[in-house]
């Protein structure tokens, strides 16, 4: 029989198998830690996206358009309080885009389609539930509505005192009186800082039922207010974010996402174009959409576009030429072809050379209309953006005047 033959190991063969086993097992323990610890990050990561951000940022991390509601609110009026102003803000997932965001204001008295009737904005109001308003808005633009946002008027005068109130130039005498509602406007024309009580009449002043007039002074007011609040900084914004803290704003905002769209739309442009109102048509019913005209708007808003028609131009035509009723003859004639006109007058003096378009948009669109028309009457153009221009414009400027016409030597008209 034979015999396997004996193994023999040695105490250094023993101490060489011992210290390879053990440096795998460390290998082994290294590297099951290393996928652990991959997993750990990963959901770490996960976790940080999922709850770090807030639902406004996931969506426009998407790609999606965030929507939201705005309301001032008239507390005192008789049965109950009373939706006074509504607008809508949306902000756009690209904020290097030529759109950032866009603000459009709705009369409050314009009519939707509900249930069967056409009823006033204003109407479906109900203090504490939105949601039919929310509702009608959202069928309007055709778009989500994502939060909201409600103000009272008290509100809206402690805000405008707390940050020591707003210059802006008063573009004609405000005055009306209303013992129904309480309400005496008394506002001189020119620049003037108002404080909280006279802005709040200065935004609700409605001239002869002209209800774009005074959406046009809201948004005035509150592109000055935003430029204030940029001026300051973070000591002007602790005005808006008291109000927000102590719960004088009715929103479904959390505070994360308040924070988070005040530092997204801080640095956006101030731009006419970026602000806009629903168009209206009136009936016998009352004002009802101009779902064409709103839908343009949109459309150029969401594709980065916008198209212009002569009546969206907005001029104030002086005569610098000396001749007699040239710039009355002229605004006239410049309505008849659908340009709006919001005065005449003279020019700061009489020896123009050439005419001028003093630009105060930079919008290249509103600036091609004109000077399309311009050029056939004229010698020739020159274009200055109103930062550079060197003469005297009337103070103050018509509100919403897009373009000063200042005619020179050698304008005719014809054709």
């Amino acid at each position: 029989m034979t015999l396997a033959p004996s193994v023999t190991f040695s105490t250094g063969h023993i101490g060489e198998l011992t210290e390879t086993l053990f440096l795998r097992y460390l290998m082994c323990v290294r590297w099951l830690w290393s996928v652990v610890g991959a997993i750990l990050v990963g959901v770490a990561v996960g976790l940080y996206f999922l709850y770090s951000t807030t639902e406004i940022e996931r969506a426009l991390n998407r790609g999606d358009w965030v929507h939201i509601l705005f309301v001032g609110e008239d507390a005192k009026r008789d049965g109950g309080p009373e939706a006074d102003a509504i607008a809508l803000l949306g902000v756009s997932p690209d904020p290097e885009g030529v759109v950032p965001y866009f603000f459009l204001s709705f009369p409050p008295n314009l009519l939707c389609y509900r249930e069967g009737e056409w009823r006033p904005l204003k109407d479906l109001y109900r203090p504490g539930d939105p949601s039919a308003l929310i509702s009608a808005v959202g069928a309007l633009a055709e778009v989500r509505v994502d939060r909201y946002v409600i103000a009272d008027f008290a509100d809206f005068e402690a805000f405008v005192d707390a940050i020591g109130g707003i210059e802006i130039a008063v573009e004609k005498n405000l005055s009306y009186v209303d013992q129904s509602q309480g309400l005496v406007i008394d506002i001189p024309a020119g620049k003037q800082v108002l404080d909280g009580k006279h802005a709040l009449q200065y935004v609700r002043y409605r001239e002869g039922g002209d209800e774009y007039g005074r959406l046009r002074r809201q948004q005035k007011f509150l592109q000055a207010v935003a430029e204030k609040l940029r001026a300051r900084g973070l000591g002007a914004a602790k005005a808006l974010i008291k109000l927000f803290l102590n719960g004088k704003v009715e929103t479904d905002i959390d505070f994360l996402e308040a924070v988070y769209l005040a530092r997204r739309l801080w640095a956006a442009p101030l731009e006419r174009r970026l602000f806009g109102l629903v168009p209206g048509q009136a009936s016998t019913d009352g004002l009802k959409p101009d779902f064409v005209g709103l839908r343009k708007i949109l459309t150029g808003w969401a594709e980065e576009k916008r198209f212009y028609t002569r009546d969206e131009v907005v001029l104030m035509v002086l005569n610098g030429s000396g001749e007699r009723f040239l710039a009355r003859r002229t605004g006239i004639w410049l309505e008849g072809r659908g340009f709006r006109v919001a005065r005449e007058g003279w020019a700061d003096r009489r020896d123009y050379t050439q005419t001028v378009l003093v630009a105060l948009t930079d919008d290249e669109r509103k600036k091609g209309l004109i000077l399309g028309v311009l050029k056939l009457h004229a010698p020739s153009v020159e274009v200055v953006p109103a930062a550079e221009f060197s003469g005297a414009l009337p103070e103050p400027v018509p509100e919403g005047v897009d373009f000063v016409v200042i005619l020179g030597k050698g304008f005719r008209l014809g054709g």
